[in-house]
């Protein structure tokens, strides 16, 4: 890993982090699909201007595997995303979050035919453990509606993890820009459309300078810019790799819904929370220790 993926995954591990809290914030007077409108459309406000000085737009081409990837990549998962939040602390969801790259995992073997070895299996087992372990421990106080909120979060989790498997599949030499335009211009146009009809009076809140505040944030570094990094990592080290942004996310998520939400970080959690952590380790460590094996021979 060079000192420049290292930070690449560092700064999108913190910008992707605080979505939660910026989504929980912007819950209170907007509806979802306004929501993820908003934050596509802003996004696309800063990468638009970047994609016309590097004069990419003429390089775009469209193709059935591109339009699949862009609207698995923002539309559906934004949309289940910013819907669960209804239902869930952002502590939880943070957690949640963290079994992508092992949907990831599942995913590589599924799709790119990657071989399982003994670790994998293992890192499988050690992260939903570590999940089941929070609801076991939860047991009667996990009410219906955070049931529900889990099982819409785990949808867009693993809408996350295709999304990385298919862009190395099919799009892999595709500018990480165009990329990352796509699927916010696709998110925007789906989601601008609904918004018109769900929730038009949105467009009234947005100018609030509360909102829009947030979302020049939330829109043009979280999901603009961190779009952009998103694929590069997938160009530069695969897409488990890229999806290890969710190794941090969550240390992110906790201290921002503790400090600034004012909800619970409990012990259960924590616990959970290194099981998963164990899980994503040993599977990064196989990844390391096979890819030093193709060096040496």
């Amino acid at each position: 890993m060079s000192l420049i993926q290292l930070i690449a995954l560092l700064l999108l591990s913190t910008l992707w982090g605080s979505t939660f809290l910026w989504t929980k914030i912007l819950l209170e007077e907007f509806n979802p699909i306004a929501i993820v409108f908003f934050r596509c459309l802003f996004g696309l406000f800063f990468l638009l201007p970047i994609l016309m000085k590097k004069r990419l737009l003429p390089c775009m081409k469209l193709s059935p595997s591109l339009i699949v990837i862009s609207f698995l990549g923002a539309t559906v998962p934004w949309t289940l995303m910013t819907m669960s939040l209804n239902y869930l602390e952002t502590t939880l969801t943070g957690i949640i979050n963290a079994l992508t790259p092992i949907f990831g995992m599942v995913l590589s073997i599924l799709i790119l035919k990657t071989r399982a070895k003994y670790l994998d299996w293992l890192s499988l087992f050690i992260g939903f453990f570590g999940v089941f372990l929070i609801f076991l421990i939860k047991g009667v106080a996990l009410k219906p509606s955070e049931i529900v909120g889990t099982l819409i979060f785990v949808i867009s989790t693993i809408c996350y993890s295709l999304t990385g498997i298919l862009s190395t599949k099919y799009q892999k030499h595709t500018s990480p820009y165009i990329m990352a335009y796509t699927t916010l211009l696709t998110a925007t146009a789906v989601c601008g459309i609904l918004t018109f009809f769900i929730h038009p009076s949105s467009f009234h809140y947005v100018i609030d300078l509360k909102y829009f505040s947030i979302f020049v944030i939330f829109g043009m570094l979280s999901s603009g810019y961190g779009y952009v990094i998103f694929y590069y990592l997938v160009a530069q080290g695969g897409p488990v790799y890229a999806l290890l942004t969710t190794f941090i996310m969550p240390i992110v998520t906790l201290l921002l819904g503790y400090f600034l939400l004012d909800e619970k970080v409990t012990a259960d959690m924590l616990v959970g929370l290194l099981f998963i952590f164990t899980g994503i380790g040993l599977m990064n460590y196989q990844k390391r220790k096979e890819k030093l094996k193709r060096v040496t021979t």
